[in-house]
C-alpha cells in the first residue's frame, strides 16, 4: 500500500505505528448535543486525508465526508438529526427539516421524487387501498439495524469495510430490505457501495431507487463544471415558475445567487463497454499547485438508468446534486406504462454498485476526461473520446 508518498508492506507499517488507528481505520462514533444527539456514525480514515461517515442512524448514508481537510460533503442548515424527528410523510416539510443533508441521502425503497399516493390494493387490506409516501420516502430517516464494521488485511491490504440492513416494513404492505455495504481501503481515497434491496414479502412491491449526491463548497464555486459524456438530449425538470429552465446552465456553477430557486435536469450519461458511467464535479482553480480537486461517480446504467443534475446556487444553500436513479420521478403507473421495472416481485432482488472518489490534481483530473466513453463532452471545451 502507499502512505504519505512512500510504499509500505504490512509488517513494515505496523512495526512503525503503535496502533492501526494512529494511521486510518474504522471506528463508531457519535454526536453529543443537539439535533443530532446520540446519532451514531462509523468514522472511516484511509491515511491519504480522505474521510467519510456513513450515520447508522440516518439510512446508513455518508454524512461527513472530507480530503486533506477541504470539505466534501454539503451540510444543510439542521446538520444531521436524529431520525427520531421526522414529523410525518405527505409534507415535504418533514424530510427537509430532518432527511437532507451530508454526502448523500438515498431516495426510496418504494418512491422517490415528490410526495405521491402509491396504489396499496395488492396487499389485499380493503381499509388501505392507497398510502401516502413522502418526498424520497422515508429510507434517509430509517436507523439501520445489524451493523458490523472491520480492518481486514489481505496480504499487503488493508481493506476498511462497514456493512448494515435498512428496512421499510409494514403490516399489510411492504417488506423491503436493503443491505448495504462500503469497502475502502488503506491509501485510496475513494469507497465502494454495494446495496442489496430485497422484497422479502409475500405481495408484489413497488421499489425504486435515488442517490442523491451533495457537493458543496469549496469543490463547487463559479470555477467548478460537471463532467461527463452524454449520448443524447438534456431534458430540464421544472420545480418552480421562476427557476430557469435553460439546458445549457446544468453542467456550470456560479457564485451564491440571491433570491435563487432551484433546478434540475434530466441527463442522459454516455456509458462505457462495461455499462459502467463515470461523471465528476471539478474545480481547477482550487488548490492550484496541483492543477486542481474534483470529486467522481461511477455507477452501472443497467442498474441507474437515469441520471439527474440538481443546482442549488442560492445564499446559504449552496449545494449541487448527483443523483443517479432507477427511475425517473413520476407515478407508478406512469413509470410501468413507459416499461421502468418498479415492482418486485415476492423474493426478487435489486443490485446496485457505486464508487464515489477524489480526482487530486491536473493530472487526475485530465486522466478521468480521457477515459469517458464515446459521446458528446460535457464541460470540457472539447467532443467525448
Amino acid at each position: 500500500m502507499k502512505l504519505f508518498g512512500q510504499e509500505y508492506s504490512r509488517p513494515n507499517l505496523l512495526r512503525r505505528v503503535g496502533h492501526l488507528s494512529q494511521v486510518g481505520g474504522v471506528e463508531v462514533l457519535a454526536f453529543a448535543e443537539g439535533f443530532a444527539r446520540g446519532v451514531r456514525f462509523v468514522d472511516f480514515r484511509t491515511g491519504t486525508g480522505f474521510r467519510f461517515a456513513p450515520i447508522v442512524d440516518r439510512g446508513f448514508d455518508v454524512g461527513l465526508c472530507e480530503y486533506k481537510g477541504i470539505p466534501i460533503a454539503w451540510t444543510s442548515p439542521n446538520r444531521l438529526p436524529g431520525p427520531w424527528y421526522y414529523e410525518g410523510t405527505g409534507d415535504p416539510e418533514a424530510w427537509l427539516r430532518v432527511g437532507l443533508g451530508g454526502l448523500f441521502n438515498t431516495g426510496g425503497l418504494v418512491t422517490i421524487g415528490n410526495p405521491q399516493t402509491v396504489p396499496t390494493d395488492q396487499y389485499r387490506f380493503t381499509q388501505r387501498p392507497s398510502d401516502e409516501y413522502g418526498i424520497h420516502d422515508r429510507l434517509a430517516v430509517t436507523p439501520a439495524s445489524r451493523m458490523s464494521y472491520g480492518e481486514d488485511w489481505q496480504d499487503d491490504r488493508c481493506v476498511l469495510w462497514a456493512g448494515a440492513e435498512i428496512r421499510e416494513q409494514i403490516a399489510y404492505g411492504e417488506n423491503l430490505t436493503l443491505t448495504r455495504r462500503y469497502t475502502s481501503e488503506l491509501g485510496a481515497s475513494s469507497f465502494q457501495l454495494h446495496d442489496v434491496v430485497t422484497n422479502e414479502g409475500f405481495f408484489p412491491s413497488p421499489h425504486q431507487m435515488l442517490y442523491h449526491f451533495n457537493v458543496g463548497f469549496p469543490v463547487v464555486s463559479a470555477s467548478a463544471e460537471l463532467i461527463a459524456s452524454l449520448d443524447g438530449e438534456v431534458t430540464p425538470m421544472s420545480f418552480s415558475e421562476d427557476a430557469p429552465a435553460s439546458v445549457d446552465r446544468y453542467r456550470q456553477f456560479s457564485d451564491p445567487e440571491p433570491d435563487y430557486g432551484h433546478e434540475a435536469y434530466v441527463v442522459p450519461m454516455a456509458a462505457a463497454e462495461d455499462a459502467k458511467v463515470s461523471v465528476a464535479i471539478v474545480n481547477r482553480q482550487l488548490d492550484a499547485r496541483t492543477g486542481g480537486l474534483g470529486v467522481y461517480l461511477r455507477y452501472d446504467r443497467r442498474q441507474l438508468p437515469t441520471y439527474i443534475a440538481w443546482r442549488m446556487m442560492a445564499e446559504g444553500l449552496y449545494v449541487v446534486g448527483m443523483e443517479p436513479a432507477s427511475t425517473p420521478f413520476g407515478s407508478r403507473d406512469a413509470l410501468l406504462e413507459a416499461g421502468f421495472p418498479v415492482m418486485l416481485a415476492p423474493g426478487e432482488t435489486r443490485t446496485y454498485d457505486l464508487e464515489f472518489g477524489i480526482l487530486d490534481g491536473a493530472d487526475a483530473i485530465d486522466s478521468f476526461i480521457e477515459s469517458l466513453p464515446g459521446g458528446r463532452s460535457v464541460g470540457t471545451g472539447q467532443e467525448g473520446r
